[in-house]
């Protein structure tokens, strides 16, 4: 019986998941909301270092294709790389430098590491570091001084000497979510913590709007855009280290942490959910993929500490992009040890 086909397609195969390239442009889609409050609170240096970022890591994919002879294509995982380099740069940093710096980064990086944007390193994290290192007077210090870590009362400490600003409306929001989504919890939310989901005012644009990148992070995570197994482990160790072993350190009893301010600051979202997650850098199998988040947590525990610092995270993700292709290799090897010699037995 002969079957009669009316359409007959060129690319008949179709992938499962959505591209990494798609991915990229809803990113850049939901990074939107952020670029327009930098804008909204007058933070346009910001606004233009995460610009000249953009165009730095667009070059830096320009010169390679020149360098290949083939031609040139904007890929949107290049114009979210150099998106993510601009938010982690402290708004004041010569905008000379990146633009100068960021392109010799990416193109030693692809050479070295790999591939162009999906290297077994992230030429995102490479980049802040060589800057930082370049630079690292325009970093902050840590927020919290030492006096705070024995005292145990953090936040309010940090709210008091006006590290931390409160909203005019934190009250009243504080106050309607503890009579009504707390009430039957037990817990009472103090006020300020809504201010700092908010927007906690660093000079670094990624780490401001924490509640826009859990909605972000919501979106992609719904539509099976990014894996939630490397954040959520990941967040899971961190929070429950800060939580139990903070300030333990510093005299306070276990179990006194504070992890609203440890996970809304330092960058910890937006890491946890677009950087350490990046193409290529992750193991494939769900057992290596629990490991590598497992290993950041505990080095953003032991670097980040209770939070407020302003380059750990990026020291965290290079650690566990060095150990990943080790992670990676391990899982190779049971593989091929276990299961092809399982199928060839069954044979």
């Amino acid at each position: 019986m002969k079957k009669k086909y009316q359409f007959l397609s060129l690319t008949p195969f179709f992938n499962a998941k959505p591209s990494i390239n798609d991915t990229a442009k809803v990113s850049l889609l939901l990074f939107v909301p952020q670029l327009v409050m930098l804008f909204i609170t007058k933070s346009y240096s910001s606004f233009f270092i995460i610009l000249v970022s953009v165009f730095a890591s667009v070059t830096a994919d320009f010169i390679d294709t020149c360098l290949k002879h083939t031609r040139f294509k904007l890929d949107f995982i290049v114009i979210l790389q150099g998106l993510f380099i601009g938010l982690f740069i402290p708004q004041d940093y010569p905008p000379v430098v990146v633009f100068i710096l960021v392109p010799i980064v990416l193109l030693l990086s692809k050479y070295i590491s790999g591939g162009f944007a999906f290297s077994w390193i992230n030429p995102a994290v490479i980049s802040v570091l060589v800057l930082y290192f370049f630079r690292s007077n325009y970093f902050p210090k840590f927020l919290i001084p030492l006096e705070y870590l024995k005292d145990g009362n953090i936040f309010s400490n940090l709210l008091a000497d006006g590290t931390f600003t409160v909203m005019p409306v934190d009250k009243a929001i504080t106050s309607f979510l503890n009579r009504t989504v707390f009430k039957f919890t037990g817990l009472v939310l103090p006020e300020g913590y809504i201010s700092l989901l908010w927007d906690n005012g660093s000079v670094i644009a990624g780490f401001r709007f924490n509640l826009l990148t859990l909605a972000a992070t919501i979106i992609l995570i719904s539509f099976e855009l990014i894996d939630w197994i490397v954040p959520v482990v990941f967040l899971a160790v961190y929070a429950f280290c800060v939580r139990i072993f903070g300030i333990v350190p510093f005299g306070n009893m276990y179990n006194a942490g504070d992890i609203l301010l440890a996970l809304c600051t330092s960058g910890t979202l937006v890491c946890a959910f677009f950087i350490l997650p990046w193409a290529g850098t992750v193991p494939a199998s769900i057992p290596g993929k629990i490991i590598y988040a497992f290993g950041a947590g505990i080095a953003s525990f032991f670097i980040n500490g209770c939070g407020t610092g302003h380059i750990g995270s990026m020291f965290v993700v290079l650690i566990v992009n060095i150990i990943s292709p080790l992670i990676q290799l391990i899982e190779e090897w049971l593989y091929m040890t276990f299961f092809i010699k399982k199928q060839e037995l069954l044979k």
